[in-house]
């Protein structure tokens, strides 16, 4: 061996002994938060207590879209409902003063009054506290208010962050210097998201808010975690006996993890612009979801039992990146179509921006129960729908054969917009023939009909609940966004630098290309009715064929009932709302006659797909934004 080979050689050995040195000590790093956290002792505050104590929630970031949407409402309906005292004292918080009564009756106009409780007595309760982010004396005053509430009695406090990760720091050190609550009284931060663009920013922000706050009195919020149907996947899993033994890789062929919205950016593309859908929604809701659904049961459902299991899951995940010898990323970007403007009309958005609008990846995890199972979160601005769902895709087995059915089951846990559960099934048509005619089913758990009258809370009534009750268990903790950034960060650093051109797509439909690479990896993607016509609403066969299924009684037209029927076909074979039906049905009687002929329904494939700017082979005619 050559002296420069031996140096070769040399020089590689010290740089692996090195990387692993670093992975070690990592490793370390994050065995010890985690002993942290199990260890300990978790500072619960029971309801009696709560509602005899004063009790004051600030919300930095108060004139703000979330506050007038969500957070005001919040407190209004935990106040109704008993659940936090109806004296409770809010304070908006930020840097410029404010008319009271315009700022209340503007934030509060989305409460949905109750005669219960007066929304002009709710706003009695709200206060508006001016001055800096980094003003110790503002601080002091903003004390000082409080005490004058808290009539010298312990009172808790909650302080609500909803601003730039950037004073995230300087906020939570005014807090904890100048405006805590007294001894014998709680004071905790909960913070909203985004927790950084990576894992150096993060660490970054980890390391100034538990400098003043210990980890029991933080409170990072991904409210995702307080929607109902992420609430019901631990009872779906652990509280019946038919669907963990079926868990794992063994059974299970594919998960799909979809959000979809059919909005723009509306104005705020240049925030959007800096983040991208990836951080903006896989790197959290996705994730978090996927932690509920992928992880081992913990011992208990206590925060730091819950808190494990997911770090266990975690780093078994593969870090992503565009380099994979497969490609496990699809990014993609929205343009204009009809009314619709396209991500670069935004005037907002950077010219010539490159920043992804659609994305898809692909995670794999390295354990057991999941090994060779495709996680693929997919998430879109400028979509068909608003929509986020997660879909188990069971595999077939042999004895399927036997009834001669070659569909899948799948369970699907429908988010948002419509609350349910529901699993598509085979099962045989009515008859008394000997021919078994057997056909997909669905098995529908819709939050509406099933708990008929039941309260379904917003998410983020239960993430304050959660807050002053003093439970973690459904907030996101500093080991699990180490991990979260560590699988996501090589991508994110990758595409920055980069900058990959993304699949431009019509506003309304999939990126071209999309359902090739979710089958690449062994998804298979359902289209909707829209993405189906962009494909091949121009070939004649197919659209036949799809009228005369539909045309059951031979009429050669179509009515309102065989409408039903399609849109029912494209939703999962589940009952779509009037409104979904009409639509549809609007889009193909050109002529308003109240039927459809078979020229009708071809012209108006025809037309939607010439809407979506696709040609004849299915790919986009202009590739061009805007």
């Amino acid at each position: 061996m050559s002296k420069t080979t031996k140096a070769n050689t040399k020089a590689k050995a010290k740089i692996k002994a090195k990387a692993k040195a670093k992975e070690s000590k990592k490793s370390s790093a994050l065995d010890a938060a985690l002993k942290a956290i199990l260890n300990q002792v978790p500072e619960l505050t029971n309801k009696a207590t709560l509602m005899s104590m004063p009790l004051t929630v600030v919300i930095f970031g108060a004139t703000g879209d979330l506050a007038k949407k969500k957070l005001f409402p919040a407190l209004y309906q935990l106040s109704l409902l008993d659940h936090f005292p109806r004296n409770l004292n809010i304070v908006g918080y930020g840097r410029n003063g404010v008319d009271l009564p315009q700022f209340c009756e503007k934030q509060c106009t989305n409460i949905k009054e109750c005669p219960d409780y007066d929304k002009i007595q709710f706003m009695s309760r709200i206060k508006f506290h001016a001055g800096g982010y980094d003003d110790p004396g503002s601080y002091a005053k903003l004390d000082e208010d409080i005490k004058k509430y808290e009539a010298g009695k312990p009172g808790n406090r909650i302080y609500f962050l909803s601003v730039p990760p950037t004073v995230f720091g300087i906020v939570s050190e005014m807090i904890s210097d100048k405006a805590r609550a007294v001894k014998g009284a709680f004071t905790r931060l909960m913070i909203e998201k985004p927790f950084g663009r990576d894992s150096e920013t993060f660490a970054d922000l980890d390391k100034l808010t538990e400098k003043h706050f210990k980890s029991t009195q933080l409170y990072r919020l991904d409210h995702y975690l307080g929607k109902e149907v992420i609430l019901n996947i631990t009872t779906l899993r652990w509280g019946n006996q038919i669907f963990e033994p079926l868990w794992s890789g063994r059974y299970i062929e594919s998960v799909q993890l979809t959000f979809k919205e059919d909005l723009g950016t509306g104005g705020r593309g240049g925030y959007f612009d800096g983040f991208g859908i990836i951080r903006d929604i896989m790197q959290n809701h996705l994730l978090q979801a996927f932690m509920w659904l992928a992880m081992e049961p913990p011992k208990s459902m206590h925060a730091a039992d819950i808190i494990k299991a997911k770090i266990d899951l975690l780093t078994r995940v593969r870090t992503l990146s565009l380099d994979s010898k497969i490609q496990s990323v699809f990014l993609g970007q929205f343009t204009a179509r009809g009314d619709e403007k396209g991500y670069l009309d935004d005037e907002t958005v950077p010219e010539g921006s490159t920043c992804s609008t659609f994305a898809s990846v692909v995670l794999n995890v390295d354990n057991p129960r999941w090994k060779d199972v495709p996680f693929m979160f997919t998430a879109g601005k400028g979509m068909d729908e608003r929509v986020c769902d997660l879909r188990i895709r069971f595999k077939p087995q042999a004895t399927n054969k036997l009834m001669g059915v070659d569909s899948q089951n799948e369970l699907v846990l429908r988010i948002q917009p419509d609350e349910s559960i529901y699993m598509q099934v085979v099962a045989k048509e009515p008859g008394i023939t000997s021919e078994q005619v057997c056909k997909p089913v669905v098995i529908d758990m819709n939050y509406d009909q099933q708990f008929d009258g039941a309260y379904l809370g917003d998410a983020y009534e239960r993430m304050f609940l959660n807050t002053a009750g003093g439970d973690q268990a459904l907030f996101v903790s500093s080991p699990e966004l180490v991990e979260a950034w560590r699988i996501f960060t090589p991508l994110l650093h990758q595409i920055d630098e980069k900058k990959p051109q993304p699949i431009l797509h019509p506003f309304g439909v999939m990126p071209a290309g999309f359902s090739e690479f979710a089958a690449s990896h062994g998804v298979d993607h359902k289209s909707t009715w829209h993405e189906y016509v962009a494909m091949h609403g121009n070939d004649m066969d197919k659209m036949k064929k799809v009228f005369k299924e539909l045309d059951t009684k031979d009429a050669g037209a179509l009515g309102y009932e065989e409408v039903a029927k399609l849109a029912r076909r494209f939703f999962d074979g589940r009952q779509p709302t009037p409104a979904r039906i009409q639509s549809l049905f609007e889009e193909l009687d050109e002529d308003g006659s109240g039927d459809i002929t078979l020229k009708e329904f071809i012209e108006g494939a025809q037309r939607m797909q010439r809407s979506f700017g696709y040609s004849d082979t299915g790919m986009f005619v202009s590739m061009g934004g805007g």
